[in-house]
Parts: C-alpha cells; sequence; structure tokens
C-alpha cells in the first residue's frame, strides 16, 4: 500500500493535518512544563517564597540578649518557647506560642512579612499580654527573622519587646496618648523602645521550625 503524502492531498486537508499535528505538539510541550512544574523542588535552592506555609518548632533565649537567667523566680524571660505561625502568601503573619512572659498569657500574634533577601524573610506583629492572675498589663512587639534552610526547614531568631501600655493601679486600664491612643505603642519603630517609657527588650530568641503538612 502506497504512503499517502501530505502534498497529495486536497488543499482543505493538507492544512487540517498541519493543524492536527501542531496540536499535538503543543499539547507534547505543555505536558513537559506541567511535569517539570509539578515535581518535588527537591533539586533546586530554596528561596524566600518557600516559607510560606504553617510552621511548629522551638526558641531558647540567647542569653547575652536577655536582662535575668531565663526561668529563674522574678524573671520574666521563659526557658523556651514552643512555637506555631503561619506566613501567608498576602504578606500577613499570624502566631501563637507556649511563652509565659512575665508568668501570665497572650494572645495569637498578627503582623506582616517581607522578603528581606533570596532565601529570607523579616516580620513584625504584636499580641496582647495579661500578668498572673489576668490582669491586662498591654502587649507585644516581636521582631522576627528567618532564613530557609530548605523546603521544609528554617532557622531564624525572634527580639521580643514588652509594651507596658496599662496602668496596674487604675485595674489595668489603657495608657492613652492625646489621641486615645495606646501609649507606648507597639506600631512604633522598636529601635525606640530603649528611650521610651514602659518599653522594655526582653531578648532575643533563636528558633528552628520544620513545616506543617499534609501526609
Amino acid at each position: 500500500m502506497n504512503k499517502l503524502s501530505t502534498r497529495e492531498l486536497p488543499l482543505g486537508w493538507r492544512v487540517g493535518v498541519v493543524a492536527v499535528l501542531f496540536g499535538v505538539a503543543l499539547v507534547s510541550l505543555a505536558g513537559s512544563v506541567n511535569v517539570g512544574a509539578s515535581s518535588k523542588p527537591d533539586g533546586r535552592r530554596p528561596t524566600f517564597q518557600d516559607a510560606i506555609g504553617s510552621w511548629f518548632g522551638r526558641a531558647i533565649p540567647v542569653l547575652s540578649t536577655v536582662p535575668c537567667p531565663p526561668g529563674s523566680p522574678g524573671c520574666p524571660v521563659p526557658p523556651e518557647i514552643v512555637m506555631i505561625f503561619t506566613v501567608n502568601a498576602d504578606g500577613t503573619f499570624i502566631g501563637i506560642d507556649s511563652n509565659i512572659f512575665a508568668g501570665g498569657t497572650h494572645s495569637t500574634a498578627h503582623g506582616e512579612w517581607l522578603p528581606s533577601g533570596q532565601r529570607s524573610i523579616k516580620a513584625e506583629f504584636t499580641l496582647l499580654q495579661s500578668a498572673p492572675g489576668g490582669l491586662f498589663i498591654g502587649g507585644f512587639k516581636n521582631l522576627f527573622s528567618a532564613t530557609v534552610a530548605s523546603r521544609d526547614e528554617m532557622t531564624g531568631a525572634i527580639d521580643a519587646y514588652l509594651y507596658a501600655y496599662t496602668d496596674p493601679s487604675t485595674g489595668g486600664r489603657t495608657i492613652v496618648d492625646a489621641d486615645g491612643f495606646p501609649t507606648p505603642s507597639p506600631l512604633e519603630p522598636a529601635s525606640e523602645c530603649g528611650s521610651t517609657p514602659g518599653c522594655q527588650h526582653l531578648g532575643q530568641f533563636s528558633f528552628k521550625v520544620r513545616r506543617v503538612s499534609v501526609h
């Protein structure tokens, strides 16, 4: 049986055959691209975008930065912090941890993050803090920095700043400025804490976290 070349086909058929062949080529190319995009990223170098997701781990105080021996009587700094946080793709940051600064409890932390390098991010977030017995004493502003070691692991540090913007003598009523806003404000730059009454740097904590994944 003789093979029929496209040159022997009517013009309309030839156009149709060429279109089909072109379409098959495009499908094959798209398939190869999709396979590459969905494959595991084991062979590539991590970037700051790998920080997006939820993380679990542990932080310990850097002893040279804290005001007192962590966990000792009267010291508000805990000897360790177990932490869970989420780095959202929209630039927001949400976290919670086991810290018992000043022997009290605190709320979930809320803030924002930005890339700070090819494999690193930084974030600032704040939370509400109570003292033992439940008296509201103010809140924290935490400065967060992390480097992506792999897709499933990050290491970094957190600097903790306590903003005592309530007055214990009034039962924990908020101290406000001329605009009626809590003061000292955890929204101000942490670099001003040292010269701001009611603000205290409680030290830096180093951490290692791993990704929370579906198995």
